[in-house]
């Protein structure tokens, strides 16, 4: 009995063991699952998108990180179709990377309405780079169809959204898929990276942070970065950059090994090992400088979890604007050059959305009176059919310069270059030249190329003469040619500084740039300074890995230098906040700003030249006030003539965090210039105030003319006079050469 009692046990107990084992908690890792929402907006579409004509289409591009699976996903948006469509023939088709999703029909009643539509996305077709393809299908007529007719079309709200269920996935650790985790190219959001320091930190090793956030800001490029900081302390649930010495380390790898020389070393997050963290260690701050230019101009020597960074050398300096941002201005430049791939150049459709270039400009390139910049154009279409209205409307910075017709041929044929037109008393459109203003030429700039394929019917109003699928494409050999232009601009200009980082951009690696802070600066005066230099980042598109930082006034380090001062008014008052350029004084609980006589708001053109008198000083305004308050001011350095200082100055710590979203605002940038700009929660306001000074050169006759041409009269009293001395001279010059021809004759 007891042997069958102990047997049933063991039978009993052996069937639990499996449920027992499945209850306990698994040490197999889970993968997290994160919803995320990617709004049309964040996709660059800032209006609603227009579809003209049956067969029209529409594209939208989102990317999916390399450490997320996609396991699900669906489309969201709404559309008004016209009210002319017949549903019976009508729908909306969309693709996913060329496969059809769905399609969306347009119904009785849905005709001039909005319409709602949820859409399922196969997950097995999204890739790192997708495109979403928007395909409208109408007709007006029941009996003939003419897809050219002006009554079909669709628009597509900018309310849309993707929506993605990602899966986390552990990535190898390996330096070789730098600059991911920590910054990935398929990611289209903003870049949020957080800095790790120990709690003990020197200027030196807040320099490597600034090299290394300007090299994130440069692959950011038009993302937009930010650098949370955190001293002693570890972001749980992010990646992030851990800077530390054998001598100072943050306390959670207080027991790493130490290390022999600048080092590299990839490691999981202790707390998420989805994440991981980039470990910058060295002997001693220089280390940490060396490790960190080896990674920014060196990372794809860069592989397994660690490395040691023997040296790096720099064999030949960089070049004033040679920024690999900015269009060169030494030689004429290729289209190629300004695109990221031949796809960028072409087109197809009836009405195709338009080909656009990009590119950016030194803030300083003086265009005053200029004819136009040189622009040859070569382009290729599918030739029009019967008697055509098509054209290629081409505008810059969504100006119309000028529109050509196409012809049968299929390419343009006046092959003669042609100008950007800048200044010009008028506006005119010929054949060969136009005239726009030339503050349409901006730090950043865009050119658009539409192509409009238009024909008759012939003699069937249901058909038209031109086909459905219509190509166009913008040679790649295209130039555009900024030579000879030369550089010249009035300062202090907080807008260049904003839009283009200038005049410390204008060395891209910032060699000529000294940061100044104030000694062991608090989590947020370096948040901001990381933030500034991952701004300049952005615009440059190279690393500042020749920037000078110290955390002391010193002049003999200030010389011939262009300067940049961040820190509260405490601390900035003695070198800064009292010198006599500095038009703003802030108090922790007072403000006291000088005002211009005329405030000018033309900041945008950098060749703009108001009267001297419009930024004299007319009076103050002095008050005493509590709340968040920060600025900039920007003056000649005390230091150096014609070398700027910029000082990013806050009333408390915490509202130094007005000034990085301010910076990271495309609207906000919008409404800087001059030399002060104040920032307040959801504005800024800017004033153009005192001394002026100007950077550059010009040839001598376009300086004297550019400098007097806001004074008429004057100029004509010196052309008079002018006039007056050279027929005195002459006349003078003249009775001599009769004086002594008489004198010969009498003595003949």
């Amino acid at each position: 009995m007891k042997r069958l009692i102990i047997k049933i046990t063991t039978l009993i107990f052996g069937l639990l063991i499996p449920c027992i084992a499945a209850s306990m908690p698994s040490t197999e890792p889970v993968s997290e699952v994160e919803n995320k929402e990617i709004s049309f907006s964040q996709l660059g579409v800032n209006g609603s998108i227009t579809m003209s004509g049956s067969e029209s289409t529409a594209y939208l591009s989102f990317g999916s990180r390399l450490d997320e699976i996609v396991s699900k996903a669906s489309l969201q948006f709404s559309f008004v179709p016209s009210p002319a469509l017949l549903s019976s023939v009508s729908h909306l088709k969309v693709f996913l990377n060329e496969e059809l999703m769905g399609v969306i029909a347009i119904n009785d009643g849905d005709q001039g309405q909005r319409v709602s539509a949820s859409m399922p996305l196969d997950p097995r077709f999204i890739s790192n780079f997708n495109q979403l393809r928007f395909e409208l299908i109408g007709s007006i007529n029941s009996t003939c169809r003419n897809p050219n007719d002006p009554s079909v079309w669709a628009e597509i709200s900018k309310a849309g959204s993707i929506h993605l269920q990602v899966q986390q996935a552990v990535l190898a650790t390996d330096l070789a898929l730098l600059p991911a985790p920590f910054f990935d190219e398929r990611d289209f959001s903003h870049l949020t990276l957080p800095f790790v320091f120990p709690a003990q930190r020197d200027i030196g090793g807040l320099t490597a942070a600034g090299i290394m956030a300007s090299y994130f800001g440069a692959q950011a490029s038009w993302r937009g970065v930010n650098f949370p900081v955190y001293f002693d302390e570890l972001p749980q649930q992010q990646n992030a950059i851990v800077f530390a010495t054998n001598q100072h380390r943050p306390s959670f790898i207080k027991d790493l090994p130490d290390v022999t020389g600048p080092t590299l070393q990839l490691i999981a997050h202790p707390m998420n090992e989805y994440r991981k963290l980039l470990l910058v260690l060295g002997r001693d701050s220089n280390d940490l400088n060396t490790a960190v230019r080896g990674l920014v101009l060196g990372n794809s020597l860069l592989t397994g979890p660690i490395a040691r960074v023997n040296n790096v050398t720099e064999l030949k300096p960089r070049q004033p604007y040679d920024a690999p941002n900015w269009v060169r201005t030494d030689r004429p430049v290729s289209f190629a050059e300004l695109v990221d791939g031949p796809y960028q150049l072409q087109v197809e459709g009836r009405t195709s959305s338009p080909i656009n270039v990009a590119f950016n400009l030194p803030p300083d390139l003086f265009a005053w009176q200029s004819r136009g910049i040189p622009l040859d154009l070569a382009y290729r279409y599918s030739p029009p059919t019967g008697s055509s209205e098509s054209r290629m409307n081409f505008s810059v910075n969504g100006q119309f310069v000028e529109a050509f017709n196409l012809s049968e041929t299929g390419k343009n044929a006046d092959a003669s270059p042609l100008r950007i037109p800048l200044i010009d008393d008028t506006l005119v459109s010929t054949s060969s030249s136009s005239r726009i203003p030339a503050f349409r030429i901006d730090s950043s700039n865009t050119m658009q190329f539409e192509f409009n394929f238009l024909s008759g019917s012939g003699g069937d109003a249901c058909q038209p003469g031109q086909s459905s699928r219509n190509y166009a494409v913008m040679d790649s050999d295209s130039t555009l040619d900024f030579s000879g232009f030369p550089h010249y601009i009035k300062m202090p200009n907080l807008r260049a500084f904003a839009k283009s980082g200038f005049p410390f951009s204008k060395m891209a690696d910032l060699s000529e740039t000294v940061v100044v802070m104030k000694q062991n600066p608090v989590e947020p005066e370096v948040a901001l300074m990381l933030d500034t230099m991952g701004a300049i980042g952005t615009k440059t598109g190279y690393p500042a890995i020749k920037v000078t930082m110290i955390d002391r006034w010193e002049p003999d380090q200030l010389i011939d230098k262009d300067i940049l001062t961040i820190g509260t008014t405490s601390t900035q008052a003695e070198n800064v906040v009292s010198h006599e350029g500095a038009h703003l004084i802030l108090g922790e609980l007072t403000r006291q700003l000088a005002l211009p006589v005329i405030n000018n708001k033309l900041g945008w053109a950098s060749w703009f030249k108001s009267l001297p008198e419009d930024t004299d000083v007319t009076g103050t305004v002095d008050v005493s006030v509590s709340g968040d308050f920060a600025s900039m001011v920007a003056m000649e350095s005390p230091i150096t003539k014609n070398r700027s200082l910029i000082s990013l100055v806050a009333s408390t710590v915490d509202d130094f965090g007005l000034i990085g979203d301010a910076l990271n605002d495309s609207g906000k940038l919008e409404h800087m210039f001059g030399s002060v700009v104040t920032i307040q929660r959801g504005q800024v306001a800017s004033f153009d105030v005192g001394k002026t000074f100007y950077l550059g050169h010009l040839p001598v006759i376009e300086l004297v003319w550019y400098h007097f041409s806001s004074h008429p009269v004057l100029i004509a009293l010196c052309v008079v006079f002018l006039i007056v001395t050279l027929t005195i001279i002459i006349w003078r010059t003249l009775r001599r050469v009769a004086t002594e021809r008489l004198a010969a004759g009498d003595k003949e």
